[in-house]
């Protein structure tokens, strides 16, 4: 890619919270400060000058997570045991079935049709506020994500208030979005 940074989330690959990946140039973090202090990121210190640690241990300042490292490590593992192609192909398979039984809705709007987007339907229900809806969700044990799903600036500019979304992975079913389904219309039957 030949990016000067890349970071993600290790969440976002079936790995726990609070631990990710900053991935960077040498020379650029060679030239960056520690934005931390502790642990073993100092080299050496005296009452003149501060010399800080070579790389990576510059910017690891305190004790590592060392349980997320482990695990960010197996979620690693068992992506590359999969087939990637076929799991991609199963979560659009997914998409498409949970949007062609939400277009049956009234008043209810599918937001982002692009072509080959991700296994994510986000969709708004006229004069009906996405967080209630999640909230009734809530109740009948389905998760869902609501609100401006830190895009306001693009909401904001197509006059959405917010939305409701539903994502689905390799490990989902077509019954669990028929649940789902039962489990919307259900609340909105309540909030008309």
């Amino acid at each position: 890619m030949n990016c000067d940074f890349y970071v993600f989330s290790s969440h976002k690959v079936f790995g726990p919270t609070g631990i990710g990946v900053l991935y960077g140039k040498e020379e650029l973090l060679d030239a960056m400060p520690p934005y931390q202090g502790g642990g073993d990121m100092i080299s050496r210190v005296t009452f003149e000058r501060t010399t800080y640690n070579e790389l990576p241990f510059k910017f690891e300042a305190g004790t590592p997570h060392i349980a997320g490292g482990i695990c960010l490590g197996k979620a690693f593992e068992f992506l590359e045991s999969i087939d990637l192609k076929a799991a991609e192909e199963h979560e659009r398979a997914l998409a498409k079935y949970a949007e062609d039984l939400l277009d049956t809705f009234e008043g209810l709007k599918i937001i982002g049709e692009a072509k080959n987007k991700t296994s994510v339907v986000s969709f708004s229900v006229k004069g009906i506020h996405p967080f209630d809806i999640g909230t009734l969700l809530d109740k009948q044990g389905i998760a869902v994500r609501t609100g401006h799903h830190c895009t306001q600036p693009l909401m904001d500019f197509f006059k959405i208030p917010g939305t409701v979304r539903a994502s689905f992975a390799f490990y989902n079913t077509k019954q669990e979005i028929d649940t789902f389904v039962e489990a919307l219309e259900k609340s909105l039957n309540m909030l008309k």
